[in-house]
């Protein structure tokens, strides 16, 4: 029995971690839906330079209820004294941000701004990473970004906490960060080593000197005081990949007991563009690259600058997507920062704004029947009770689509009660269909506190997920 399968967390397949034999499935990667409004933010402030430069976090603040973001502004022509400065916004509904009048920082004419911190004289300094943190309340927000000192390229992190994430403490100031070993593009995330609870994902400078490598991600586990071990490879390109993609920068964050990142390609052709691609990782040590290997959030298509405002580049918040309710489907919504330029071609940030993508929950990907009936049989675990929810949905709302789940023993023996023939058949689109035996969704609860294993027979059909009703929270 597989100890680490904990069926109160939806179970993805962005892994075969929970399968133990499919016949005639394929693993489909889906990709998320850039919404109509896009770009939902625009700059327009003086400070705010000519675009959006790095997404630091966007969260719904559970005090008030409003939704906030953060991102950097980096040498405003009109304001010569800020180097690097991290700006917020904020919004009723996710759609529609406007600029906060803050008293962190006054403008030329004494008018309030929206910057939350100004860096003063800093050298370089990669993107800052917001973290929502409720166990160290009064100061649940975590900043936490990679600097150096002015003038140099020496890279040291840094963490800073706030209670209301307008106004940011040093826990070690300037020039007094940890030296990590990596360089720019550095992005932190929370990980499950108590001890060392941030990880940083960036370029390890000693590994990629050793071998020549173009650009690479690397991680390292830090706490306030210190670091853990050295910068390790994360993921690179490899013998499968163009020559021509470096990997620009990766990120990651948890979710359903696991982790899941994203890595954006710099295609260095002649007009270079950059978009995502999903990695995950079950201990944020080792991560895997999702098969079939394609973009998560590609660029948009068009032509030059006068087309769409993310069609050479995109590029997600460094914080989790936010999980909301549409109608009767729970969605992800992935924020993102695109443009008209990669590195290499036009001005880095040129005319970068905000854009919005939406995803079905647990939506990464979808084990999908199609031509033929096919089964999937789960590695055995321990039903913990509670009702069996399914995220699937029929494919092009196809009458004869449909999915049954057998219970097996551990043995692959089926349970009496809870086999094929007594499973009623589910159809629709949702992310918590009920499976249920004979009209009863509550027969599964015999199981309870046995090792048991799972038997989907499907046609027509695409399986997100599955888990049980009995939540963590």
């Amino acid at each position: 029995m597989n100890q680490s399968i904990d069926v109160r967390y939806a179970q993805l397949f962005l892994d075969d971690e929970i399968v133990e034999q499919s016949v005639r499935l394929q693993r489909v990667v889906h990709q998320p839906h850039k919404h109509y409004a896009n770009p939902v933010y625009t700059v327009g402030a003086p400070w705010e330079g000519s675009g959006v430069v790095y997404l630091a976090g966007v969260y719904i603040d559970p005090l008030d209820n409003i939704w906030k973001a953060w991102y950097a502004t980096l040498y405003p022509p009109a304001y010569p004294e800020i180097i690097y400065a991290v700006c917020m916004i904020t919004s009723e509904d996710g759609i529609h941000w406007e600029r906060p009048e803050l008293d962190v920082y006054l403008g030329h004419n004494g008018e309030r701004t929206n910057i939350v911190l100004d860096l003063g004289q800093v050298g370089g300094t990669g993107a800052a990473s917001i973290l929502y943190e409720p166990e160290n309340s009064p100061k649940p927000w975590t900043l936490i970004i990679s600097s150096c000192a002015y003038g140099t390229w020496e890279y040291k992190g840094y963490i800073l906490r706030s209670a209301d994430g307008v106004h940011w403490e040093w826990e070690n100031k300037m020039p007094n960060g940890l030296l990590h070993g990596m360089g720019d593009r550095c992005t932190a995330m929370k990980g499950p080593n108590a001890e060392y609870p941030y990880v940083l994902i960036s370029r390890g400078l000693e590994d990629m000197e050793k071998w020549g490598l173009v650009r690479t991600a690397h991680r390292l586990a830090i706490n306030t005081d210190a670091v853990q071990g050295k910068p390790t490879r994360v993921v690179y390109p490899d013998l499968e990949d163009d020559p021509a993609g470096q990997i620009y920068h990766a990120h990651g964050f948890p979710y359903e007991g696991i982790y899941v990142g994203l890595f954006q390609w710099f295609w260095e052709t002649k007009d270079p563009y950059g978009e995502m691609e999903l990695m995950m990782s079950r201990n944020t040590v080792t991560w895997n690259r999702i098969r079939p290997r394609q973009p998560f959030l590609p660029r948009s298509a068009s032509d030059g600058i006068e087309g769409k405002f993310d069609c050479q580049v995109t590029d997600t918040s460094l914080s989790p997507p936010i999980r909301t309710k549409q109608g009767q489907m729970e969605t992800l919504w992935f924020y993102y920062w695109g443009g008209p330029a990669m590195h290499g071609n036009r001005h880095l940030t040129f005319g970068r704004g905000i854009g919005l993508a939406q995803l079905r929950a647990d939506g990464f990907c979808s084990l999908r029947a199609s031509c033929f009936p096919a089964t999937l049989v789960s590695k055995p675990f321990v039903w913990p009770g509670g009702k069996l929810w399914i995220n699937a949905s029929v494919l092009g709302g196809s009458r004869n689509g449909g999915l049954q789940t057998e219970v097996l023993t551990k043995d692959l023996k089926a349970i009496e009660g809870l086999t094929q023939k007594q499973a009623d058949v589910i159809r629709g689109d949702s992310v918590s269909l009920e499976q249920s035996w004979q009209k009863d969704p509550t027969a599964i609860e015999t199981m309870k506190g046995q090792q048991i294993r799972l038997k989907f027979y499907m046609n027509e059909i695409d399986l997100f997920s599955f888990r049980s009703s009995i939540s963590l929270d």
